[in-house]
């Protein structure tokens, strides 16, 4: 499922960035678009033909008849082929379901309304069903793994989580990418509200990378190079945008990976320890935004002529606000606890 997911996942930031560098584009039917929907049935198929594996066996330990017909008829009995789908994948069969609906829906939107062009792409209610099916497709190793226990902290054992993890996280700000500080270097910028916008987005953007990275750490101990991995990768996607951005993208989004590994390594947070829980989602997105302010400095007069803009206060205080909205995110995962009741 990992391997298919790759390629679906794929095909949609390769369908971005035809969206987003193609103005000619006009057309339902691309080359872009076959890698997208061909993606999407690789992943259908994957988990139709465990479904059938899983309705044989049960046909074979039961003595049943194991040829087509047989299996077919078993499975529509009784909707035995609910009990089929591996644990955790119901809602990818759902998502597989919403995908194709709404990617019908998606043509017939191209036909009568043409294609979109950059951040309407991201925002059409097509596209965003879209978003839904894959969403609930591709966590399906997720919530699998979710229900097991005992997995060891290596990757041998997460690397299918964490994958499906990467990819959930890769989803979201795909459909945020208009406001990626990675892409848009609002700092460079000269014009009145590129620092309020630029702000906003760093608000909104750590909120989703936050909420992903607390999340994995509820259910898990993790090994070292995971948060390196999840936005290093996904680093790369987003330069399906705007490749001009590579010398920001990646640079900051690999060290800032690689620093909140460091933190977990040294910090070990755990439920059982909420203060270092609170600690580690304050300080992730405070280095993650220093990082990206080093590399901007740096990076800013060579690739766009411009050395950053903003006032010390907005340059200086966007790291910190970035690491209260970590902090904030850490009482959702980690409540307070509520005073003793009295007897």
């Amino acid at each position: 499922m990992v391997i298919v997911s790759i390629w679906w996942l794929g095909g949609l930031f390769i369908d971005g960035w035809a969206h987003s560098n193609i103005p000619q584009l006009e057309t339902f039917f691309t080359p872009w678009h076959a890698v997208f929907y061909s993606g999407y049935l690789a992943v259908a198929f994957t988990l139709l033909a465990q479904v059938f594996l899983n309705v044989r066996q049960s046909a074979l330990t039961s003595g049943q008849s194991t040829s087509f017909g047989s299996l077919l008829s078993t499975a529509l009995k009784d909707q035995n082929w609910l009990r089929a789908i591996p644990k955790g994948y119901d809602l990818t069969l759902l998502g597989l379901v919403v995908f194709g609906i709404c990617g019908i829906g998606d043509m017939t939107w191209h036909i009568f309304l043409g294609i979109e062009r950059s951040t309407e792409a991201l925002l059409s209610p097509t596209h965003l069903g879209l978003a839904l099916g894959i969403a609930l497709a591709l966590t399906g190793p997720l919530r699998a793994a979710w229900r097991r226990s005992g997995a060891a902290p290596s990757w041998r054992q997460l690397g299918p989580v964490i994958f499906s993890l990467t990819f959930t996280f890769s989803l979201l700000t795909f459909f945020t990418s208009y406001a990626s500080p990675l892409i848009s270097p609002w700092p460079l910028l000269t014009v009145t509200r590129s620092a309020t916008d630029g702000i906003t987005a760093i608000l909104l953007n750590t909120a989703i990378m936050m909420g992903c990275v607390l999340l994995i750490m509820r259910r898990w101990r993790l090994p070292f190079g995971t948060f390196a991995f999840m936005l290093g990768l996904n680093g790369v996607l987003m330069l399906a945008f705007h490749p001009r951005a590579a010398l920001i993208a990646v640079p900051t989004a690999l060290l800032g990976g690689l620093a909140a590994d460091l933190v977990y390594r040294f910090l070990q947070p755990s439920l059982d320890q909420p203060e270092r829980v609170r600690l580690f989602a304050f300080l992730v997105p405070l280095m993650f935004y220093i990082l990206y302010f080093i590399d901007l400095s740096i990076v800013g007069p060579i690739a766009y002529e411009s050395g950053i803009q903003w006032s010390a206060p907005f340059w200086a205080g966007a790291p910190v606000i970035a690491g209260f909205v970590g902090l904030l995110l850490s009482f959702v995962l980690l409540p307070p606890q509520g005073a003793p009741e009295e007897e």
